[in-house]
């Protein structure tokens, strides 16, 4: 969903706030004037006003700290630290008449889409999606370019759903980007069970090689329509196969994105290695924090699902129940 530029003044305490800011000055205040409990706190902003991701945390307890604003904890009773979340969009709503029924009066004004600006920020030319999660985590404490950023991407998801990657790693700094028409584009299947039966058939990488008419070209790193296009189809799948909640399931699809599985149909760049799936260990963690090089031992891929059996020198199986853990 485009980002509607709204910004908010809370009458007596701050103006001029995104729906980030004022969410976490109004919980702040709070905090500050009534010095409550975490249990206190939960229930004054229960999780249902924010959504599935959770409002407020305990901070030692975050697990998807992209989620939070881990920069600011708040110092609570007997000392505890918590972190609000930072994932507001239409949920702002909600969280407005909350804190009106406290007493916060709210007004908010629309500022214009800025425009002209934000076009040619993102570079293409040598893209890599480690770098390109670099470059967005380097412009976070200026909001000015972020929302030109956002112009952009706004622009690029107008263009081709194959930038739906770059929307969704850029959706960690409190924007968004739901489209019904994109997220369409990438449904293979309508629920995680006949995505599985589809992809036992067929791998991931061949349908969308062949869909996107990518059969006659080389299929490699430099090749920029085949990175944005797998990297979208890949997550796309990957956070509907997660419904499963089947860990096994999940770690072999992670190792089958692989250039073995289609080196043999297509004219693939194989010079640098297995690149395919350094790019999908590169995309899990810059959208989910989980580093493989954190899972150091050897674990056991029986190949039951997908016919993908490997002696793996990192422990893929417990690495893709955080993924799931971090999703769900």
């Amino acid at each position: 969903m485009a980002r509607d530029y709204t910004k908010y003044t809370v009458e007596g305490l701050a103006e001029n706030l995104n729906k980030r800011q004022l969410v976490f000055e109004i919980v702040k205040d709070y905090a500050a004037k009534n010095k409550p409990s975490f249990e206190e706190l939960q229930k004054v902003f229960p999780d249902e006003i924010q959504g599935g991701k959770g409002f407020i945390r305990k901070e030692s307890e975050v697990k998807d700290s992209k989620r939070f604003n881990m920069k600011e904890p708040l110092s609570i009773k007997n000392g505890m630290h918590v972190v609000v979340s930072n994932q507001w969009g239409e949920n702002i709503s909600n969280f407005i008449v909350l804190v009106e029924a406290l007493g916060y009066i709210v007004s908010e004004s629309e500022v214009l889409k800025p425009k002209n600006i934000g076009t040619g920020l993102i570079d293409f030319s040598d893209f890599e999606i480690w770098s390109i999660a670099d470059f967005f985590q380097s412009k976070e404490e200026n909001e000015a370019e972020l929302n030109a950023i956002d112009t952009e991407i706004e622009g690029l998801l107008d263009k081709s759903p194959k930038y739906y990657i770059v929307g969704k790693i850029f959706e960690k700094y409190g924007y968004e980007y739901y489209r019904d028409d994109i997220k369409d584009y990438f449904s293979l299947a309508e629920d995680s069970d006949d995505l599985l039966s589809l992809l036992q058939e067929k791998s991931l990488l061949s349908i969308l090689i062949e869909k996107e008419n990518l059969t006659g070209t080389t299929i490699s790193s430099e090749n920029l329509d085949f990175v944005l296009w797998f990297s979208s189809y890949f997550i796309h799948a990957l956070e509907l196969l997660i419904q499963t909640d089947n860990k096994e399931m999940i770690a072999e699809f992670i190792i089958r994105q692989s250039i073995s599985t289609i080196e043999d149909n297509y004219n693939v760049d194989t010079d640098m290695g297995d690149w395919i799936h350094d790019i999908t260990l590169e995309l899990i963690e810059s959208l989910y924090n989980l580093d493989i090089k954190d899972y150091d031992e050897e674990c056991e891929i029986e190949g039951d699902y997908f016919g993908q059996a490997n002696s793996m020198g990192y422990d893929y199986n417990q690495y893709s129940q955080d993924v799931i853990d971090t999703i769900i």
